[in-house]
Parts: C-alpha cells; sequence; structure tokens
C-alpha cells in the first residue's frame, strides 16, 4: 500500500488475504459447472497490473481492449512511472468508460519498471495477478480464460499467454502457436513469454518476494521473477490463450540477453534456473548497464 509517499509492501497480509480469495474463487468455479454465465462479485479475482511511460498513442488502444473484456472480475491498477507526455490523460480518458471495473491510478517517481511493478503489486488482495503491457491488444476473453486455466490447473503457479502479431487464424500465428507449445512441452519450467502476458498466483508471487530492485534492478525481469516463481509451480500454457503486442521494438540489443546467454538459460536444469540470473546473468548485466531503467529509452520515437 502506499502511505505519506512511502512505498510498503505487506506480503504477508496480502499472501494471507489472496489465500483466501484463491479459496471462494475455487468454490465459486465449482458451484457454476459448463461456461454459464459468471454474476460479477463483490470483489475481482484478478489485478492486472500496467506500468507505463511515455506511452501517449499506445495505451488508449490496449485499455479499449481491457474495456471489452467479457469476464469483468478484475482490478485494473496503472502505474504512471513519471511520464512527461499525454499518456497519462489518455489512460485517464480511457478508464472512464469502465464504470463497472475497480480502476487504480499510481504515480511510482522511481524510474524503471520494476519500481513501477513493485508500486502496482504492493497490497495486492486478489488470489491472481498479471502484468501486462500499454502496447499490447488482449482479445476480449483475455481475462476469463486466465481464470478458467488457473481453475483447471490448481497446481499451477502462473499462467502464460502466447504472442502474436498477426491474426490468429494466419498461417504465420498458428506457426507460432505451435513453436510456443512445443517449447513449453520440453522446457516446462522456463518462461516463454514476455511480461505483457504473465498471470501469477498471488500468494506464489509475494512467496518468490515479489518485484522488487532489492532483488532484481536489471531488465529482462519477465524471466528472472519466473525462476523465482514457478519453484512454487510450473507454468500453464494454452494455445487459444493469446494477446498481440506490439512490433515496434525493432532493436533491443542493449538490454536484451546474448543469442549464448538465452541458449544457456533453455538448457540449464530446473534447479539452476535462479543462479543462472543471479549468479551467472545479473554481472553480466551490470557490465552492460542493462538496468531496469534503461527500458524507459524508447529508438521507435
Amino acid at each position: 500500500m502506499l502511505s505519506e509517499g512511502k512505498l510498503v509492501l505487506t506480503t504477508e497480509t496480502s499472501s494471507h488475504r489472496a489465500a483466501k480469495a484463491t479459496m471462494a474463487f475455487r468454490d465459486q468455479e465449482a458451484a457454476q459447472p459448463g461456461c454459464s454465465p459468471q454474476p460479477v462479485p463483490e470483489a475481482p479475482l484478478i489485478t492486472l497490473v500496467l506500468p507505463y511511460y511515455n506511452e501517449a498513442g499506445w495505451i488508449g488502444t490496449t485499455l479499449q481492449s481491457l474495456a471489452r473484456q467479457s469476464d469483468r472480475r478484475f482490478r485494473l491498477v496503472l502505474i504512471d512511472n513519471a511520464s512527461t507526455d499525454t499518456g497519462c490523460a489518455e489512460a485517464t480518458a480511457a478508464c472512464a468508460q469502465m464504470t463497472d471495473i475497480d480502476v487504480r491510478h499510481v504515480h511510482a517517481e522511481q524510474p524503471g519498471k520494476i519500481s513501477a511493478l513493485l508500486a502496482g503489486t504492493a497490497g495486492i488482495d486478489t488470489p491472481f495477478v498479471a502484468t501486462i503491457d500499454a502496447d499490447t491488444i488482449y482479445p476480449k476473453d483475455y481475462v476469463a480464460r486466465i481464470l478458467r486455466l488457473f481453475a483447471a490447473n490448481p497446481k499451477a503457479s502462473a499462467v502464460m499467454a502466447i504472442d502474436l502479431v498477426a491474426p490468429m487464424d494466419s498461417r504465420q500465428s498458428r506457426k507460432r502457436v505451435r513453436r510456443i507449445m512445443r517449447k513449453a512441452r520440453l522446457f516446462p519450467c522456463k518462461c516463454h513469454a514476455g511480461g505483457y502476458a504473465q498471470a501469477y498466483r498471488s500468494d506464489a508471487l509475494a512467496r518468490a518476494g515479489g518485484f522488487t530492485p532489492a532483488i532484481w534492478p536489471y531488465t529482462l525481469e519477465d524471466h528472472e521473477i519466473t525462476a523465482r516463481v514457478f519453484r512454487f509451480g510450473l507454468p500453464v500454457y494454452a494455445a487459444d490463450h493469446v494477446c498481440f503486442p506490439s512490433d515496434r521494438r525493432s532493436d533491443r540489443r542493449s538490454v536484451d540477453w546474448t543469442w549464448g546467454e538465452r541458449l544457456l538459460y533453455k538448457l540449464s536444469p530446473a534447479c539452476l534456473t535462479v543462479a543462472f540470473f543471479h549468479v551467472f546473468l545479473a554481472w553480466r548485466l551490470r557490465t552492460r548497464r542493462a538496468f531496469s531503467a534503461e527500458l524507459r529509452q524508447k529508438s521507435w520515437m
């Protein structure tokens, strides 16, 4: 929660509330067979966390896709990471249409996506939490599929979507879906989705330590966090659970990992995945100055 301008991470309390909400969610799902329409509960089941920095012209479209969600059992938390453009006003205008959704606006002045995620996930009291990006389009059943996949896989710590840049029925997208599903089968303990496509059980995220620069101040936070969370349960992928991120990121070499680093990550045993990030990769990213704040540099602008 935010108190007197200071950020307080209430991990233990949040985990307890999330656990109780998870039990209520399972009871509700069991009482409603099939795909019958779901009544809107008093409290949401999943928190969508959307950090953004200078996303004018993009964030409005993303929020429009969230406004069309068929399952309304979500809370939306937007974290403005000290933007200097009109993105905040664009987000506020888009959210005004979501009169039935609990929308919260948070300002995180500390530069860096991880700091923004820390602010957005503090005090989570829903059983699930999803990280989303301001330049990604989400199908109208995105939230519904997350909740169904968690209900069908009670031991899963996470639900991951497949990113597509072409229509889902296109040859390109079908090939992409087959490739990711194959990788998920071959490497089940590794992450095959970016931060725009990830959803977690809140208690697993809290037990893993959550998003915090104290643990990981570098880029690739979307993969590092999974190394910690997947210790509490493997992720779930589904061929029909997709999203559509922008392809504007044409050159991310300064903040991305090398081909060799990526290969070593893929081949490292599950028991060494956390060590891969914190013993091997951390110092390499530090040498390249690939800190989280570097993601604020946008070469396409």
